[in-house]
């Protein structure tokens, strides 16, 4: 397996694929920037933290990499229920960067290979390999290409022009071309990133403080891993950087825009790259620029900015709320008219990178390119934004593209399992015209996915796909039985007043249920069990109702739609839905409900057909 691109998506589809025994060649143009943090050094937030717990669950590394490089962590929503708190950690950059390279070099059946590729080769519709810029081939069954923001990457700082993927390194120039003769159609997309300050150069009391949680929620299932998980290596005397996780924690710092800040970019908006129609890309929506603030939200007197350490041995900042690509001397202009940063010195310019991404919905669930067999896509290439939405997918594509080789059925997970499933059937299946962040709002199951539960939730698919080693997996089936085991012992065992369960469900809060003299033997239950007990006895009945609802949409996702099925021919289905069906190409009838324009009308007659086709059993996934 070949994978093209080392980021965030790269990093964990090389692992995956070299950890379930495949032979791997992992291509880069910079060997020096793999796992590169090029924004923001932060991993987790909302919905984000619950899918890096996930990416954990399914033998990832993003988690670990994040508790023993982590310079700050906190705990979103923690006034709300435990279904939607969502873990972050502010990341020593340079760390992150480096231990993912070193647990690279150290990996069995994998191979580093600093080489920019150029283009794909085919051979009878199928991907066999790609060329490189030092004129060498690489052939192998299957390819994942985890690009980024590198294809035709065009960099904008007001006027000025720059190729390239990020700040100081390359475009990858050739490669789009070779996906459009593939017949693979792309578009434009757009991002950006603030300026970074010399630390010094900040009056910090000027801002408020930002600590970070006394006692920090990790991002690693750490009670079902070996510590040498933590810095060494099996059968190897190496130890990698990093450091005990949560421990000596540094403060970010909170300021705000002025009306002043509000003047200067009003007065400058025609000198924006995004508005003076430089940028043809769509930006993202949910992570906009400070021009875009000021116009879209001119009804506030001020937005929030957070100054973030990028590390722990070096004095840059990095300003949480300030994307733009403005000129420079606007950009200077607009940071000194902040509080604190009046005296404030640029490292590095705010800048907009617009690049070429492949509309998902020419993938399968699996990630793999309808257009071309044994070609995956993971990451911003998909229209994703995002370290930890690169990095699901990426893991996702990496299992895939070994299971394709070996001819096994693919690892696709569902929408009520967990948010890295409804990542992937919102890409493939609703597709996105802007830069695609997940948000606890997309997913309709959410009450499933407190983060605590991304083990338990998983186990199957890790097993079935051998993703985690044995012992890794017993200790996880001991805590799933804990855990069932005292659920149903709260439900049935009696206590003044009902059972227990009754007992926790009558009072609220935290201090609530710390009232409650619970058994000692659960009490001495590792915190992970009992925070999951109490989490599904407290909300049993919505919990339950979710489950009811999951079994009732479980028939039409199981009915798989034959892929050659001509939908044009179909009788009685609307022509506007058979053109979406027949360009979509759903895999199974529920993906096909979820597609916009097919209305509930259009599937029941094609369940009708699929079930008179089939002697009315439906073929099941």
């Amino acid at each position: 397996m070949i994978v093209c691109g080392a980021g965030h998506a790269g990093v964990e589809a090389a692992l995956a694929a070299a950890r379930m025994g495949a032979s791997t060649l992992l291509l880069t143009g910079n060997i020096d920037t793999i796992a590169q943090m090029s924004c923001n050094p932060a991993i987790g937030g909302q919905a984000k933290g619950q899918m890096v717990r996930e990416i954990d669950a399914l033998g990832g590394e993003m988690a670990i990499n994040t508790d023993v490089t982590g310079i700050q962590f906190r705990l979103l929503n923690e006034s709300k229920g435990p279904a939607v708190q969502s873990p972050r950690a502010q990341c020593d950059k340079k760390a992150y960067q480096f231990r993912l390279k070193h647990t690279l070099e150290l990996q069995a059946n994998l191979q580093i290979f600093q080489a920019t590729v150029t283009r794909l080769i085919y051979q009878s519709g199928r991907v066999i390999g790609c060329q490189t810029n030092l004129d060498i081939d690489f052939h192998g069954k299957t390819v994942v290409v985890t690009t980024g923001t590198f294809l035709r990457g065009l960099m904008h700082i007001g006027q000025n022009k720059n190729e390239g993927g990020r700040l100081g390194d390359f475009s990858a120039r050739t490669l789009s071309a070779s996906f459009l003769e593939a017949g693979i159609e792309l578009q434009r997309l757009k991002t950006g990133t603030p300026p970074r300050l010399l630390g010094r150069s900040l009056d910090f009391s000027r801002m408020d403080e930002q600590k970070g949680d006394v006692a920090p929620t990790l991002f690693a299932f750490h009670d079902t891993r070996s510590k040498d998980d933590l810095f060494h290596v099996e059968q190897s005397s190496e130890r990698r950087i990093g450091w005990v996780p949560g421990e000596n924690q540094v403060s970010c710092w909170v300021t705000y825009t002025t009306p002043q800040t509000a003047e200067i970019v009003r007065a400058n908006l025609h000198k924006s790259a995004m508005y003076s129609g430089e940028i043809e890309g769509i930006g993202p929506r949910y992570c906009p620029s400070i021009e875009d603030k000021f116009v879209r939200f001119a009804d506030k007197p001020r937005h929030m900015l957070f100054l973030e350490p990028e590390g722990r041995s070096t004095n840059e900042y990095y300003v949480n709320g300030l994307s733009t690509s403005l000129p420079f001397d606007v950009q200077l202009e607009m940071v000194h008219s902040i509080p604190g940063l009046e005296q404030a010195v640029l490292l590095r310019p705010a800048y907009a990178v617009e690049y070429d991404f492949a509309p998902p919905t020419q993938l399968f669930p699996s990630l793999e390119s309808k257009k071309v067999e044994n070609l995956f896509f993971a990451g911003q290439i998909n229209g994703s934004s995002g370290y930890e939405e690169a990095a699901s997918q990426g893991l996702v594509a990496g299992v895939n593209a070994v299971n394709k080789a070996r001819g096994v059925a693919p690892l696709i997970i569902q929408r009520h399992e967990g948010y890295i499933g409804v990542l992937i059937d919102d890409l493939v299946t609703k597709g996105t015209r802007e830069p695609y962040r997940m948000f606890t709002s997309r997913a309709e199951h959410r009450l499933l996915f407190n983060h605590g539960s991304a083990e338990l939730r998983l186990l199957a698919h890790a097993k079935n796909h051998n993703l985690l080693d044995n012992n890794r997996l017993k200790l996880i089936e001991t805590k799933k039985e804990r855990v069932e085991h005292w659920v149903k012992w709260l439900e049935q065992s009696s206590t003044i007043g009902g059972t227990w369960a009754t007992a926790i469900r009558r009072v609220t809060g935290q201090e609530g249920v710390g009232s409650l003299a619970l058994p000692n033997e659960f009490l001495r239950e590792p915190s992970t069990v009992r925070d999951e007990v109490m989490y599904r006895v407290r909300y049993a009945g919505y919990l339950d109702r979710e489950h009811r609802h999951i079994v009732k949409l479980s028939e039409v996702e199981k009915i798989k739609i034959p892929p050659n099925l001509d939908f044009l021919s179909i009788r009685g289905l609307r022509r506007e839905s058979a053109l979406k069906l027949a360009e979509f190409k759903p895999y199974t009838l529920g993906q096909a409900s979820r597609i916009s324009g097919v209305n509930p009308s259009d599937i029941s007659v094609l369940m009708i057909m699929i079930e008179a086709g089939r002697g009315g059993t439906g073929q099941k996934v």
